[in-house]
């Protein structure tokens, strides 16, 4: 059986709600999101989770926020370099 394939967006930066750091949103394919102008096509996800799947067969789309408190890290290097190595 093979795994489920999935649209991936992020949400453009100046379109993020107050708090959030990143925004991510799985659709099936070749079904946009509900405000495209604020949306990034990033790829095919090819291997989501379990939890992803879960709440694709439930609502049909995933739509995950991350928190901006959860990038700060104490003692974390603020270079470019190593923030782009995270993502």
């Amino acid at each position: 059986m093979r795994s489920p394939v999935y649209d991936l967006y992020q949400m453009k930066p100046e379109r993020l709600p107050k708090g959030a750091r990143s925004a991510w949103l799985r659709t099936r394919p070749n079904e946009p999101p509900p405000a495209p102008e604020d949306w990034i096509f990033v790829g095919k996800e090819r291997h989501p989770s379990k939890w992803t799947v879960a709440e694709m067969n439930e609502k049909g789309r995933c739509y995950r926020e991350i928190p901006s408190w959860l990038s700060r890290r104490p003692g974390a290097a603020s270079s470019p370099s190593a923030e782009n190595s995270a993502a």
